[in-house]
């Protein structure tokens, strides 16, 4: 059976315990056009923040020139390739990826290159990257496994509760005059993925019941993996972590945070399939 490596992209989080079976393509972020993070150079998150709390920060999806060459040597060391990137609906870099794959399969017709959508993001998209990993480790072919995470696709969410607007009006996700309102009222929108878009789920006032919902949301079906996902506020992290008891936890990638600020936490949801419930 031929070998395959499973590549993802920077704005898909996992887990610490499974970063060695995966391969990043990194995505960018800036506060400078002259200063170009996310690759070889990069800021901690307390660095990070710190800036961001001063001045905008703009992000890029991935450098086709380096997935390429990512890519090739994989091929060239006679691997398959499988990579699920973050929605289509967030970041061009899906459609990046599958421009260089096109092109990589003319020159390379005898090898296999899948990439697959998540439709979703950080942690949520993680829980297919672990369900690829650990299927790779059962010996299933990567036929069988870009297959099987097709199908489970539909079968994965992430739920975000954010404590201000500051960053999603920055970012034009809502307009200055609702994020004014929203603030005043103590609104904490909880906000989840769509058919590859980010909408909002819920409005609720304070910060307690926007948590206390997102409980009840991973308490109202069975589920596969359960996660908390770490941005910037400890304090707020451990508040959703303490409620949901998941099975693991991921830091949000520093380009999805730029667009909802540090007072942000989620949790990312594998839920049980009702038609295969023995998994």
């Amino acid at each position: 059976m031929k070998d395959f490596v499973i590549f993802t992209d920077g704005d898909v989080d996992l887990p610490d315990a499974y970063l060695a079976d995966i391969s990043y393509l990194p995505q960018y972020y800036y506060f400078d056009e002259s200063i170009i993070y996310g690759d070889e150079k990069k800021l901690t998150r307390d660095e990070f923040f710190d800036q961001l709390s001063r001045q905008r920060a703009y992000t890029a999806g991935v450098n086709p020139g380096l997935v390429e060459q990512r890519f090739e040597e994989t091929l060239k060391a006679g691997k398959d390739i499988l990579c699920i990137t973050v929605s289509s609906g967030l970041s061009g870099s899906h459609n990046t990826i599958c421009m260089v794959a096109a092109a990589l399969r003319e020159q390379y017709p005898e090898a296999a290159i899948e990439i697959i959508d998540s439709l979703s993001a950080s942690l949520a998209s993680g829980f297919l990257c672990i369900d690829a990993i650990e299927m790779k480790r059962q010996g299933k072919t990567l036929a069988e496994t870009a297959e099987e995470i097709r199908r489970r696709v539909g079968l994965i969410d992430v739920f975000f509760v954010v404590d201000d607007f500051k960053y999603l009006v920055q970012g034009g996700r809502v307009s200055p005059a609702v994020g004014k309102i929203g603030d005043f009222l103590d609104i904490k929108p909880i906000l989840t993925m769509r058919e590859g878009k980010i909408e909002p789920y819920k409005k609720t006032r304070g910060l307690g019941v926007a948590l206390q919902n997102i409980k009840r949301i991973a308490e109202g079906r069975k589920t596969v993996r359960l996660g908390a996902i770490y941005v910037g506020n400890t304090a707020l992290f451990d508040k959703c972590k303490n409620l949901i008891h998941g099975d693991c936890e991921a830091a949000l990638n520093l380009i999805v945070s730029s667009h909802v600020g540090p007072n942000t936490t989620g949790v990312a949801i594998e839920w049980a399939d009702p038609a295969n419930d023995c998994r």
